[in-house]
């Protein structure tokens, strides 16, 4: 089991068995007097029969030794060694004892060298757990700075309204118990209309899971609640569509129901709703192997994954991925700090929501608990500061990921780049941590991109000047620049409906399908370098008394726009009540003249809102217009924003060179584009609210 020997009384050695050697190693080394601890360690097979152990450690100490050291390393031995019975388990733990019996204390040395070091095996000495895929880059505490600073981002972030009252959460906690039992009533009538026996109908049941933002525990007073319902094997998704929303407006209060919007043909089909003041997102799952759903039902195992759809795959997995996401994350406190301060800075500075080309919440959370690993012990303030160092300097398109992948199970395809070319073209892979692995950024474009990576360079240099005592938090969130200064030109995409529950349906139809333009005009040979979609559409009313000027609101004009609470009731009046929703993108062009034809990506996206079942051509219709910044209408700016104006021309005399330069310059010829007429002539009435010095006045127009 070990042995200290004497040769001739000038050099000693310990032979120690490496099975056992955990805290042997710790005494040997430090078990000689103290000025001559230099131990050469060696490899071999000697000592033991082979049959026992086959790397043995030898500790050869290359000064001369007094018999008390030999006293000391050979009571580290008995003490620390097992039995010869022991050593054939190679599980068995390292018998820990007191040496102070064994060994004499030196009163001008204090504890006896058996006794005065660390084991190896102590906590301090043990490979530190590895959060991720990589080592942290580090472990360091938060400093006396750090903590204040994180108290200021606190304090900031209350300022800005992001928690949410208790008030809110119970209100929320009543809107959802309230659809749970509309999910229950639900599929217990279409169970009935399949003809279930009864029995099978009371025990059917029906859960609701969440994910998103209220799973994380980041959600603000606005934020809507992402909602799964799970329903047994009989009940489908044309059953959810068809008859979710007539049951939900049967057993709701008609004044508390404001938006119910189906999108089937979503990525994720989803139905949007908005009670009681609460947004959510209502995705679907059927559970093939499952005749019920218990309200009991903790979580949705991996199983479950093998007898699913891909589109229903990707609707269970929200539930999932928050799971493992909360679970990869070393303070959750933290990481919902920082995660907060990140969604409140990505809304501000409008690139947020991956149905317009940037990350949705989940991706925005993945790419923070991966700064958390990093720097498992920070506080929040320092995990915000470093993310945005890191996100604008990472290596794109490595791919941000919480854990390693699990291998493919049950057929099912996981993100792989060098397999699968869709998933090569990711530009910024963030990666699920749930199995099947997905790419949770794959709207990207590169506009979104580069504008993204222009953000992050912001914001890093902000928070370097927080750190610094230069600025506060609160600029950080400072409102984005897009209608005020950051374009020049935009498109405009009108979606118009001749009644609010048509535009409700229609509008989602058409939000989903912006980034396809955006997208054609990437890829394309358009003329344009940048094609930057804006995260909110504009929901405006018009009154119109004839097909004439109902043709001119399509195409963008604000005419005979009116406020919401002017809307005339059903069959009350003669005129036409048109809807309108408008999202704008706006566009940055080269230096160089180029021509400018964005036809062929128009066109196409035209066809994918026009192909859709939802379309009715009598009744909708979609529009992709141009507009100049000066011709913005009053409702996209808030109060106490400058309207951009046309530049004042130099005086022939006085005018620079550069001046010169732009004024031989020809204008852009948007008449080639292929875009529908310009909205500009027709949004002209709309500056009529201006103040002398070009600051908007509220807006009018809802």
């Amino acid at each position: 089991m070990g042995a200290v020997i004497d040769d001739g009384g000038s050099r000693a050695s310990a032979v120690l068995c490496v099975r056992c050697a955990g805290n042997c190693l710790a005494m040997a080394l430090y078990c000689a007097e103290r000025g001559s601890r230099k131990w050469r360690v060696h490899l071999g097979s000697r000592g033991f029969p082979r049959r026992r152990c086959n790397a043995l450690l030898f500790f050869h100490h290359p000064h001369p030794v007094t018999g008390r050291s030999r006293r000391h390393v050979g009571a580290a031995l008995i003490t620390y060694h097992h039995s010869l019975r022991s050593l054939h388990s190679t599980s068995a733990p390292p018998r820990r004892s007191n040496c102070d019996f064994l060994v004499s204390r030196s009163p001008q040395r204090g504890r006896s060298c058996a006794t005065a070091h660390p084991h190896r095996n102590t906590m301090e000495d043990k490979k530190k757990p590895m959060w991720g895929v990589t080592a942290p880059i580090s472990d360091a505490p938060p400093s006396a700075r750090d903590n204040k600073l994180n108290d200021d981002l606190i304090e900031t972030l209350t300022n800005q309204n992001v928690f949410e009252t208790p008030e809110g959460n119970k209100r929320r906690e009543e809107v959802l118990q309230h659809i749970q039992k509309v999910v229950e009533e639900f599929v217990r009538r279409a169970s009935k209309q399949k003809g279930i026996k009864q029995p099978i109908i009371d025990a059917a049941g029906g859960k609701m899971f969440f994910f998103g933002s209220y799973a994380l525990g980041v959600h603000g007073p606005t934020s809507d609640i992402d909602t799964l319902v799970c329903v047994p094997k009989h009940v489908f998704i044309e059953d959810f569509f068809r008859d979710f929303p007539s049951i939900f407006k049967e057993l709701s209060a008609e004044n508390d129901i404001t938006e119910l919007v189906p999108v089937p043909e979503a990525f994720v089909p989803i139905i949007k709703l908005k009670y009681r003041g609460v947004s959510l997102d209502v995705l679907f799952a059927s559970m093939p192997t499952m005749v019920s759903v218990p309200k009991e039902m903790e979580t949705i195992d991996k199983s479950v994954l093998r007898h699913l759809e891909e589109v229903t795959i990707r609707s269970v997995n929200g539930t999932r991925v928050v799971k493992e996401l909360l679970a990869s994350v070393p303070q959750r406190r933290h990481f919902r700090y920082a995660l907060r301060a990140i969604k409140l800075w990505a809304n501000r500075r409008a690139i947020y929501g991956a149905i317009f080309g940037y990350p949705g919440g989940i991706a925005w959370a993945i790419m923070v608990a991966r700064i958390c690993q990093l720097y498992p012990m920070a506080c929040g303030a320092t995990i915000l500061t470093k993310f945005f160092n890191l996100m604008h300097k990472w290596n794109w398109p490595r791919p941000v990921m919480l854990k390693d992948h699990e291998v493919g199970e049950f057929g099912l395809r996981v993100w792989n780049p060098a397999v699968s070319p869709g998933d090569a073209r990711h530009l910024m892979p963030v990666i699920t941590p749930a199995f099947p692995a997905m790419c949770s950024t794959h709207s990207i474009t590169p506009s979104t991109k580069t504008v993204m990576m222009e953000e992050f360079l912001r914001a890093d240099s902000i928070v370097r000047d927080v750190y610094a005592g230069l600025k506060s938090w609160g600029t950080l969130f400072d409102r984005h620049s897009f209608f005020t200064k950051d374009h020049k030109y935009y498109l405009s995409v009108v979606a118009a409906s001749r009644s609010k529950e048509e535009n409700s349906t229609f509008s989602g139809l058409v939000q989903s399908k912006v980034r396809i333009l955006v997208a054609g005009i990437d890829e394309g040979q358009t003329g344009i370098d940048v094609a930057r979609p804006y995260i909110e559409p504009f929901e405006r009313y018009h009154r119109c008394k004839t097909e004439d000027q109902v043709d001119e609101v399509t195409k963008g004009s604000l005419d005979y726009a009116i406020p919401a609470s002017e809307i005339p009731a059903a069959g009350t009046t003669e005129d036409y009540i048109i809807y309108t929703t408008t999202f704008y993108i706006g566009i940055a062009l080269p230096l160089e003249r180029n021509k400018l034809d964005i036809s062929y990506p128009t066109n196409q996206f035209r066809s994918k809102v026009t192909d859709s079942s939802l379309y009715d051509s009598k009744t909708m219709s979609i529009r992709v217009v141009h507009t100049r910044n000066t011709a913005l209408p009053d409702d996209v700016f808030v109060p106490g924003e400058v309207r951009p104006t046309k530049p004042k021309k130099a005086k022939a005399a006085k005018a620079t060179v550069e001046n010169k330069k732009k004024e031989k310059e020809p204008k852009r010829p948007f008449s080639e584009t292929g875009l529908d007429d310009s909205e500009h002539q027709a949004a002209k009435r709309q500056q009529s609210g201006l103040a002398s010095n070009g600051v908007v006045a509220a807006p009018t127009a809802a």
